[in-house]
Order: C-alpha cells, then structure tokens, then sequence
C-alpha cells in the first residue's frame, strides 16, 4: 500500500471521452462513485482535474457530497482573465466541496508565459489558504528548464514513461530537484499507445513501433508484464514525488495496483537500450 500513497488518480476519463486507445467512452456516475470508492479504500488520496475536464468537478464534489471520504484535489486552470482567478477557484472549490486545493496549476507553459499577471493573484490565494502549492504542467525540457528558477512555482508536472524515459527526462529532474520542485509525472501509459496492437497504431507514430517492439520482445523474454513495467518505472523512481494515472473502469485501477512490482532489471534494460529520437512523437498534442 505504500506506493498506493504515490498515485494520483487522474479524472479526465470521468469527464471527457479520452485516450487513443480508449473506446469504450466515459464512465457512467456510479462507474465514476465505484472507482472513486475503490481508490480510496486503496489508500490513494489524490485526484488530478481540471476546469477544462467536462463535467468531471461536478462529479468529484457529488462524491463528496454523498460520501464521507474525501480526496485531496489537484486541478489546473487555463486562459483565465485579469482579476477572475480567485472567483474562479472558489467556485471550483465549492463544486468540489473541499476547501483548499492541493496543488492548483498552470495547464501549460504557454499560459504561464501568455499571463504574467497571474503569478501574484496566486501567490495571493496561497496566502490565503485556498492553494496549499503552486504548479504547472509542461511538456519539454526547455519549458522545464525555465521554471526552474520561478521560486514560486513548487510543483512541476511532467510526461515519463518508457519511451519519454531516463534518458530524456532525468537529468532535467535532478536539476528541478535542485531548485526545490516536487515532480508530479504523468502518460505512464502514453494513452494506452504502449498496449496497443501494432496494425492499430496511427500511421503517424509508426517511427515508434521499434521502439514499443523491443520493450515487448524483453518482457516476452523476461517474462515481465509491460502493465506493471510502465507503471512501476515510474513509482520506483525515486525521485519522482507522485504518477499520475487515469482509468475507465474499477477492475482497470485494481489490475494497476496490482501490477505494482520492483523490476529493478526490468528499468535498467529500458535504460540502457529504449533512446527515442523522434522525441516529438511522444507528445499527444502532436497526434492529431
């Protein structure tokens, strides 16, 4: 149980139709209160939503509403107007029905970059007690780089995962590390791209079948199960705080915490031999 505590539980799914391998939709409320449900009683107690997530707010504090357990809530914002922040998270939390967000977020660099003003509207809302830290979800290293020196940025998310690996991201971690960032990391599973059916796969992203196909060929050989390798690379890691993952169903997060194991050989190999070139292809917003 105690990795269970690293898990953030994503609710994207809960809200919006997701996934390039996702074909069976968002889940029903009760699918959504049975997961939710589940989770909690796995001991994970962090949620990653967003404004931008349909209707997932609404469901999230229904459960709250409804229940006596209550989840700690990362959520993120996005082109928000001048003076309209602090409005807006407080109705966010009041749909949520909690009273402070854990981390609350820009939803990507550009807004950072695109709204300057912002920077002290929530450091204002931290002092206040409705944001507990400060964070932004980025994509590449250079955007890495320059927040690390934003002291008042305290949280930075980021993809890892088997392909957007070590080799891509760990050095860039250790520098964050050292400017006193927690890293959050999300795509363990690049939408279900890594458990894909070779025909499936977008034409697009045939450049990283080879890649997919060496990770398989080792767990064949290994006997390793890719699930509990995507997701344990990322838990193990130790410095990475928390791994955000998101599922469509309750037998889906009881099969990932299930598949949580030590494949020290297992990362070594992913290490050493998986260095993807084409590193543009591992970002989602390029798939389309």
């Amino acid at each position: 149980m105690y990795m269970n505590n690293k898990l953030i539980l994503g609710t994207v799914q809960f809200g919006l139709n997701y996934g390039i391998n996702n074909s069976s939709g968002k889940p029903s409320e009760n699918e959504v209160f049975g997961i939710l449900d589940t989770a909690y009683n796995q001991n994970i107690v962090f949620l990653d939503t967003a404004d931008a997530y349909g209707n997932a707010i609404e469901l999230i504090g229904k459960y709250h509403q409804q229940t006596h357990n209550q989840f700690k809530v990362l959520s993120k914002f996005k082109g928000v107007k001048e003076n309209e922040l602090s409005n807006q998270v407080q109705i966010s939390l009041s749909k949520l029905h909690i009273h402070q967000f854990e981390v609350y977020s820009y939803h990507s660099f550009a807004d950072f970059m695109n709204y300057p003003f912002l920077k002290d509207e929530l450091q204002s809302l931290k002092r206040e007690g409705l944001i507990k830290k400060i964070g932004i979800s980025v994509y590449t290293n250079s955007e890495i780089e320059q927040i690390c020196t934003e002291n008042f940025i305290d949280v930075i998310q980021l993809p890892f995962n088997l392909l957007d690996n070590q080799n891509i991201r760990g050095s860039y971690i250790e520098v964050a590390i050292q400017n006193n960032k927690e890293i959050h990391t999300r795509s363990v599973f690049l939408q279900g791209l890594l458990f894909m059916d070779e025909e499936t796969i977008p034409k697009k992203l045939n450049l990283l079948i080879p890649y997919i196909r060496k990770i398989r060929q080792y767990c064949n050989s290994e006997s390793v199960n890719i699930q509990s390798l995507a997701l344990s690379y990322a838990l193990y890691k130790k410095n990475i705080d928390h791994v955000l993952i998101g599922v469509d169903t309750i037998d889906q997060l009881l099969k990932n915490i299930e598949a949580i194991a030590n494949e020290e050989e297992a990362f070594d190999f992913i290490n050493h031999n998986i260095k993807v070139i084409e590193t543009e292809l591992l970002n989602p917003v390029n798939w389309k």
